[in-house]
């Protein structure tokens, strides 16, 4: 019969075996850093793949986006367009407001509220099809560089008028350089990039009486709705 010291040696030993080796806790390590290392291949590679298609059609720098400066003229026809639309929704109205390339142009270039816009963008035709936009769009590189390059190039944009806001969607791009990949104008668009801000007073105070914003043949139209309770009659409930 073996010495009790020999069997709790024993015993001591077989459970070090089985709680102590270190080959599963290895193979499992071993397991996670083949699948984490596989994944950031995965991403490494796809990230090339995407960095140069992108810089494909893409450029370093922006393009100059210039507007002239309206002159005083210019900008009282533009202005009293917009005035045409306040005064519609105030007397309850329905109205067809007309805008040349001209006038949206010349809003860009003198309203605070198309700031944003200035320097990067500028009409270049009206049609059924929409606006044909000139623009220089800054994009990010990549998960793995800092910094931008730039879409540059002629944009379609259709407008949209939508519960709170007037929107342009994305319809077509032609890059000044490159082509663009496959299904890149339907995830661009999926951004919803180019809207007015709802915030704006004029937008707010206006939006819910306009029956429909399009294009046709050398114009953008805004149509506002006939009320028969012009808006500041309107009794707010409690």
């Amino acid at each position: 019969m073996p010495h009790m010291s020999e069997t709790n040696e024993t015993a001591s030993a077989d459970q070090s075996d089985r709680r102590g080796s270190p080959a599963p806790g290895c193979c499992i390590l071993t397991t996670i850093i083949g699948v984490f290392g596989g994944l950031i291949a995965l991403y490494i590679g796809i990230g090339i793949v995407q960095l140069r298609a992108f810089g494909g059609f893409t450029q370093d720098a922006p393009v100059a986006v210039d507007i002239a400066p309206p002159d005083a003229a210019e900008m009282a026809k533009a202005q009293g367009k917009l005035q045409q639309i306040a005064d519609a929704v105030k007397t309850g109205k329905s109205e067809r407001v007309l805008f040349s390339t001209e006038d949206l142009n010349t809003l860009i270039a003198s309203l605070d509220e198309a700031k944003g816009f200035r320097g990067n963008t500028r009409i270049e035709e009206i049609t059924e099809d929409g606006l044909t936009v000139r623009m220089s769009q800054a994009m990010r590189k990549g998960p793995f560089q800092k910094g931008f390059r730039y879409l540059n190039g002629n944009f379609t944009l259709q407008p949209e008028l939508r519960a709170r806001t007037i929107a342009f969607k994305v319809i077509d791009i032609h890059p000044d350089v490159g082509e663009l990949p496959a299904n890149f104008i339907t995830g661009y668009a999926a951004l919803d990039l180019f809207r007015l801000d709802p915030e704006i007073p004029a937008l707010q105070a206006n939006i819910p009486s306009l029956a429909a914003v399009y294009t046709e043949k050398s114009q953008l139209v805004v149509e506002t709705k006939t009320n028969e309770t012009p808006p500041e009659s309107k009794v707010i409930a409690p």
